[in-house]
């Protein structure tokens, strides 16, 4: 079904592609929406700069179509899933992993591109470089700080957060992790400047 041409996956007919662009979107879209739920609920005390929030619901959503495509290619085993093996009409069908990992490495080339840009936009706003060791640091701590939050995030229903007992847990983790990330953005500007950082 898909052609395989120096890494990249090249369906052979217009509905394949339409199908994986189809549902590229959707993950797209599904991933940023529950990381931007999750940015919703964090406590506004925060001193992170809105460009930093928006580069952390990137990271957030990246983690979160990581989990996905692992939970797509390893299913749970459930009844419906054993009788389709048996009787494809009464199961449900299940995707093939190629087309699987097309979906997801769309989406993902997206999340880096997207993560990469609003990085670059930051440092060149700040005349920074944005490929710098204080850049690197920077970013790395907002990656750290939205791969801890997804990890808590993940075990909350986030249409429920309000009735959760872990969503306290969740704004302790925030605020914990919040000023790491502002010490590395003051060390970044500090770096390339001359004038006193804020």
């Amino acid at each position: 079904m898909l052609r395989q041409f120096d890494d990249l996956y090249i369906p052979q007919d217009e509905r394949t592609l339409q199908r994986i662009q189809r549902r590229a979107d959707e993950i797209d879209r599904r991933v940023r929406n529950w990381a931007q739920s999750v940015v919703n609920v964090l406590p506004r005390g925060l001193s992170l700069h809105e460009d930093e929030v928006y580069i952390l619901s990137l990271f957030l959503a990246q983690q979160r179509r990581l989990n996905l495509e692992m939970d797509s290619l390893n299913p749970p085993v459930t009844l419906r899933t054993r009788l389709g093996r048996v009787l494809p009409l009464v199961g449900e069908a299940e995707e093939d992993p190629e087309l699987l990992r097309a979906f997801h490495r769309i989406v993902s080339t997206r999340l880096e591109s997207d993560i990469d840009r609003a990085c670059g936009f930051f440092c060149r706003d700040q005349n920074v470089p944005p490929i710098s060791d204080p850049a690197i640091d920077w970013r790395v701590a907002i990656r750290f700080m939205a791969q801890s939050l997804h990890s808590l995030a993940n075990q909350i229903d986030m249409r429920q957060y309000g009735s959760s007992p872990r969503r306290f847990e969740l704004a302790v983790l925030a605020r914990d992790l919040a000023p790491a990330v502002v010490d590395k953005r003051r060390a970044l500007l500090a770096a390339f400047s001359t004038d006193p950082v804020l």
